[in-house]
C-alpha cells in the first residue's frame, strides 16, 4: 500500500501561499495579486492531485497485469498436472498450482479492493482542493468570479469526466481479471453485466436531468443583472450541497474502513485459516516435529476440487460452489461428495429518486469474501475416504509385513524342533528375522505416520465446527457492515447527483452574466448551447433504450453462455473506452489552458 500512502499525502497536503509585499504597493494591487496567486496555487494543486491520481491506476493497472499472468501461469501448470498419471507426484503439484492460482486470485482482489479505496480517496481530496480553490476565487472582484468561475467550472466537468473514464475503465479490467480467474460464475456474471447497464441508465437520466436544467436557463433569455441577482442564491445553495456531499463522501470512506475492520477479523477467524488449508492441499504432504514440510507426499491424501474444476469428471450439483471430491468403486463407478460449500457475498442494488425527476438505479458489489461452509456428512466421507486408503496402502503393507515375519518365524520353530537339527539351516532361518522384523516396523511407523495424518485432518475439521458458530457471526457482521458501506456509497450517489444538478444551474447562470456557454473547451452562442443541449439529451434517451434492450438480451442468454459473454463484452468496452480518452484529455487540456489564461490576465 505504499503507493496509496503517496497518493494521499500528495492530494493532502495544505496548500499556503507567501510573498514579500511592496511597500508602495496599493492596497487594491496587493488584493488582486494575492487573489490571483492563490487561484494559481489551487489550480497547481488540483492538477498536481490529478496526475498523482492517474499514476496510482497505471500502476493498480500494471500490478493486475502481473496478477494475471501469475494466475494464468499456475492455471496451466494445474491443467498439466490433472493430465498428468494419477499418482502422489501429479496430485502435489496439482495441490501447488491450485495454492498458485488462489495466491493471484487473491491478489486480483486485493487490486479491486484498493482501487475501491482510491477512489474514494482521491474524491475526498479533490472536494478539499476545490473548496479551497473556491474560497481563492471569491477573493476576485465581480466581473473575474463570473469569468473565472464559468471557466473553472469546464475544467472541473472535463477533468471529473477524464478521471471517471479512466477509473471506470480500471474497474472494467479488474472485472475482467475475476472472470478470466475464476472468482466470478455464471450468476454473478450475469449481475455484472446487468450491473453496468443500470449504471449507464442511471448515468444518462443525470445527464438528461443536467441538461434540460441548463437549457431552462438558456430558453429563459435573462437579462444578465437579473442572472447575476439569481446566482448568488444558486451559489449559496451550491456550497450547501458540496458540503453535504462532502460530509457523505465522509460517511463513505468511515463505513468503508468498518467494513474492512470486518474483513480483517475474518481473516483472524481459526476457521478461516483451516479452511484454506484443507482446500489448498496442505495436508497432501509429512510434517516434521517443527510443523515444518518434510517434501515426502502423503500419497494417501484426496485433494478436494473447486466447483468448476470438473477435469476429473462432473462435480457434486449445487446451488452453491463447494468443494468436493470423488472416489471409485470396484465396478468402476465414481461417486463425488461435497465436503464444503464456497457462498459469496452477493451485490445491492437499490432504486431511489436522486433528484428531482431522476430515478436512478445504482448498484454496488460489497467484497466477495469466500464463506466456507461444512457438509457435516461430507467431512466424514471425505475422512474416511482416506482412511480407507490408509488401510488398503500402508496397512495391508504392515499385515503383509507381519504375515512374512510371521511365516519366517514358524520356520525356524519347525527347524527347531525337528528330531535331527540342522544348525546350518536354523541359522541362516534366523538371519533373515532381523531384516523382516525392521519391514514390520518400517511399515508400521509409516502406519502411524499416515494415521496421524488422518488424526490432523479430523482435527482441523472438528476445530472448525467447533467454530463454526464465531464464524458465522463473523460472516453476519461483515455482510451487516458491507450492506452498510453500500448504503453509504448510495448516499453519497444521491448527494453527488444533487450537487451535479446545481451545478448545471449555476453553470448556466454564469454563462448569461458572461454573453457566451463554453461547452467542452468550445465557445457557443446560445442558440448553439440550446442545440447541443437537446443533442446530448437525445443521445442520453437513446443511450437509456439501449441499455434497456441490453438487459432484456442478457436475461435471456444461456447460462453457460454468460461468462464468456461478459468476458468479451468488456473487452469491447475497454477498447471502446480507451480509444476515447485521447479525446477527453484534450478537452481538459483546452479547459485548463482557458483558465490558466484567464487567471494570468486577471492582473493585466
Amino acid at each position: 500500500m505504499k503507493k496509496m500512502i503517496l497518493l494521499v499525502s500528495m492530494l493532502a497536503g495544505i496548500m499556503t501561499f507567501s510573498g514579500c509585499v511592496d511597500d508602495k504597493e496599493s492596497a487594491s494591487v496587493t488584493a488582486v495579486r494575492e487573489a490571483k496567486a492563490a487561484q494559481l496555487s489551487a489550480l497547481a494543486a488540483l492538477s498536481n492531485a490529478q496526475a498523482a491520481n492517474q499514476q496510482a491506476l497505471a500502476d493498480t493497472e500494471n500490478a493486475l497485469r502481473e496478477a494475471k499472468v501469475a494466475y494464468e501461469t499456475a492455471k496451466a501448470a494445474y491443467q498439466q498436472a490433472l493430465a498428468d498419471k494419477a499418482n502422489s507426484e501429479a496430485q502435489a503439484a496439482a495441490a501447488i498450482a491450485q495454492q498458485q492460482m488462489a495466491a493471484a486470485q487473491n491478489e486480483i482482489q486485493r487490486l479491486a479492493n484498493e482501487l475501491e479505496e482510491m477512489a474514494i480517496r482521491h474524491k475526498i481530496a479533490m472536494l478539499d482542493l476545490q473548496t479551497q480553490y473556491e474560497a481563492a476565487l471569491k477573493k476576485a472582484d465581480d466581473d473575474s468570479q463570473a469569468l473565472l468561475g464559468g471557466l473553472y467550472m469546464a475544467y472541473q466537468t472535463a477533468a471529473t469526466n477524464l478521471l471517471n473514464a479512466q477509473q471506470d475503465i480500471a474497474q472494467q479490467k479488474i472485472d475482467l481479471a475475476k472472470l478470466q480467474a475464476g472468482l466470478v460464475d455464471s450468476d454473478e456474471a450475469k449481475q455484472i453485466m446487468i450491473n453496468k447497464e443500470n449504471r449507464k441508465i442511471a448515468s444518462a437520466e443525470q445527464t438528461i436531468a443536467e441538461w434540460k436544467a441548463k437549457l431552462e436557463v438558456f430558453e429563459a433569455q435573462k437579462a444578465p443583472e437579473e442572472a447575476k441577482a439569481e446566482l448568488v442564491t444558486e451559489k449559496a445553495a451550491l456550497s450547501q450541497l458540496a458540503q453535504d456531499k462532502a460530509k457523505a463522501l465522509e460517511a463513505a470512506d468511515k463505513a468503508r474502513e468498518e467494513m474492512n475492520d470486518a474483513r480483517s477479523d475474518i481473516y483472524d477467524q481459526k476457521y478461516h485459516g483451516l479452511a484454506m488449508d484443507v482446500t489448498g492441499g496442505k495436508y497432501g504432504n509429512f510434517i516434521d516435529e517443527e510443523g515444518n514440510p518434510t517434501g515426502e507426499a502423503f500419497g494417501d491424501f484426496i485433494y478436494l476440487q473447486g466447483y468448476e474444476e470438473n477435469a476429473l469428471g462432473k462435480p457434486v450439483e449445487a446451488t452453491v460452489n463447494t468443494y468436493w471430491f470423488k472416489t471409485t468403486d470396484d465396478k468402476g463407478n465414481d461417486t463425488y461428495t461435497a465436503v464444503m460449500n464456497r457462498m459469496i457475498q452477493k451485490t445491492v442494488t437499490k432504486t431511489e429518486t436522486t433528484a428531482p425527476g431522476v430515478e436512478s438505479t445504482n448498484t454496488y458489489e460489497a467484497y466477495p469474501t469466500y464463506y466456507y461452509q461444512l457438509n457435516a456428512e461430507g467431512v466424514k466421507a471425505y475422512v474416511a475416504a482416506i482412511k480407507a486408503n490408509v488401510t488398503k496402502n500402508e496397512g495391508k503393507a504392515l499385515e503383509a509385513a507381519n504375515k512374512a515375519l510371521a511365516a519366517q518365524q514358524k520356520v525356524v520353530a519347525d527347524l527347531e524342533k525337528a528330531e535331527i537339527k540342522d544348525e546350518v539351516a536354523i541359522e541362516e532361518a534366523k538371519s533373515m528375522l532381523p531384516g523382516l522384523q525392521t519391514n514390520v516396523n518400517t511399515a508400521q511407523a509409516a502406519l502411524d505416520k499416515a494415521n496421524a495424518r488422518v488424526a490432523a485432518i479430523q482435527t482441523a475439521f472438528d476445530t472448525m465446527a467447533a467454530e463454526a458458530a464465531n464464524w458465522t457471526a463473523t460472516i453476519e457482521a461483515y455482510n451487516a457492515a458491507s450492506e452498510a458501506y453500500c448504503d453509504a456509497q448510495f448516499v453519497y450517489e444521491k448527494a453527488e447527483d444533487a450537487y451535479g444538478l446545481q451545478g448545471a444551474k449555476v453553470y448556466a447562470l454564469e454563462a448569461v452574466v458572461r454573453g457566451n456557454v463554453i461547452v467542452d473547451g468550445v465557445n457557443m452562442t446560445f442558440d448553439q448551447a440550446i442545440e447541443s443541449a437537446e443533442r446530448q439529451i437525445a443521445n442520453a434517451i437513446n443511450t437509456i433504450s439501449a441499455a434497456k434492450q441490453e438487459i432484456a438480451n442478457i436475461e435471456i442468454a444461456e447460462a453457460d453462455q454468460l461468462k464468456a459473454l461478459a468476458i468479451e463484452r468488456l473487452e469491447a468496452e475497454i477498447a471502446i473506452a480507451e480509444a476515447e480518452i485521447p479525446a477527453l484529455e484534450k478537452i481538459v487540456a483546452d479547459t485548463k489552458a482557458a483558465l490558466d489564461a484567464a487567471t494570468a490576465a486577471q492582473a493585466e
